[in-house]
């Protein structure tokens, strides 16, 4: 069955690949099909850890390449931390992420909401709008409990 998986996630990059005149090769196949696969949000030195013993060969420099190519072709979407880093969602449909500030998990959430008068905005200001996305940021359920007992402590 993966088989048949990875032919149709190969056939979407390659599509896109030949489209645009890039080259298709094994690590963007290999980076590409892990990442639609994921369960969750995943970082790049995460990907790179999973997919080495795959392709030793496989480097940093190419896991970021191939996720900035990914999200270009708006197969990935990149969603920044309050703490800096980057992870990368393979879920591109209109969704926003709430960001515990303590461990930094990451969860989807699916909500509508009008973000006409922000777009408006941004391109009074020159800036091209591609998608637009809310982070929302607090404490997870976990956290929130491992701090109100310490606080009872």
């Amino acid at each position: 069955m993966d088989r048949v998986h990875d032919a149709a996630l190969d056939d979407e990059l390659i599509t896109a690949l030949h489209a645009r005149g890039q080259r298709v090769t094994l690590p963007r196949l290999l980076v590409h099909r892990h990442l639609r696969r994921a369960a969750s949000h995943v970082t790049p030195e995460q990907l790179h850890a999973e997919l080495a013993p795959q392709l030793p060969s496989l480097s940093p420099a190419t896991i970021y390449g191939t996720l900035d190519l990914l999200d270009d072709l708006g197969f990935v979407r990149r969603v920044s931390t309050p703490r800096g880093g980057t992870v990368y969602d393979s879920r591109v449909d209109d969704h926003h992420h709430i960001i515990c500030r303590s461990c930094g998990r990451i969860e989807d959430v699916d909500a509508a909401i009008d973000t006409v008068a922000v777009e408006r905005a941004a391109r009074r200001a020159g800036f091209r709008v591609d998608h637009g996305q809310l982070a929302i940021s607090g404490l997870c359920a976990d956290c929130a409990a491992r701090r109100a007992e310490a606080e009872r402590a």
